[in-house]
């Protein structure tokens, strides 16, 4: 497969995603959001994938694996919660989603000193099902960055849809759920006045996505 490029054009600074593990291709919109909480403790963290080079991403056919979709900066005066909720958003285009990209090792141009959330879209299999629920509190993603920027593996998990934390917080929102799959946006908050990138700077991301069953 090839993996498809997009990126937005600015002055100043490049973003550069780096995938530790995690990817996954392909894209059902699901008509239902139904997420049940409870029973997190069943199985066991697996890493969804680690190595090897991105297949490809959010709107390619895919082997129905559980992983990574996208990755992106969202504005900071959006709100989380509401905002990532829309599983039917565009977010190559759309105008709160800077530095997109759905590409391993991609590197991308981003507006500098502008504040924005850290968002990494995913999707997971039935594997983290309970019966015919999916349990969110078994999908979680830890983030890395380091650059003009730094967030030291913070883990984020897919039971979470807050507003508020402490510094560099992670959480999930469930954009929807079906049958076969549920997507998570999970994004990060320093919690203050948004993560940057300055004139010239540079921001590296590492991901890791797990799922426990």
């Amino acid at each position: 497969m090839n993996n498809e490029k997009k990126s937005r054009r600015y002055a100043g600074a490049v973003l550069t995603i780096a995938l530790v593990a995690g990817m996954l291709v392909g894209y059902n919109f699901l008509p239902t959001l139904v997420i049940e909480q409870s029973d997190a403790d069943d199985g066991e963290w697996r890493v969804v994938f680690q190595g090897g080079p991105s297949a490809a991403a959010e709107y390619v056919n895919d082997p129905g694996e559980s992983g990574w979709l996208a990755t992106f900066c969202l504005d900071y005066d959006e709100v989380p919660a509401t905002v990532l909720a829309d599983n039917t958003t565009d977010w190559s285009s759309a105008a709160t989603a800077r530095g997109y990209t759905d590409a391993d090792n991609a590197s991308t141009d981003l507006e500098s000193e502008d504040p924005f959330y850290f968002v990494v879209r995913c999707r997971f299999n039935d594997t983290v099902k309970s019966g015919a629920d999916f349990i969110g509190s078994r999908c979680r993603c830890s983030l890395t960055v380091s650059g003009d920027e730094t967030i030291s593996d913070v883990t984020a998990t897919g039971d979470e849809n807050e507003t508020g934390g402490t510094l560099t917080d992670g959480w999930g929102v469930v954009s929807q759920n079906g049958s076969d799959w549920i997507y998570i946006n999970f994004y990060w908050d320093d919690n203050s006045d948004g993560y940057q990138i300055s004139d010239d700077g540079e921001l590296l991301w590492d991901i890791v996505i797990e799922a426990k069953y």
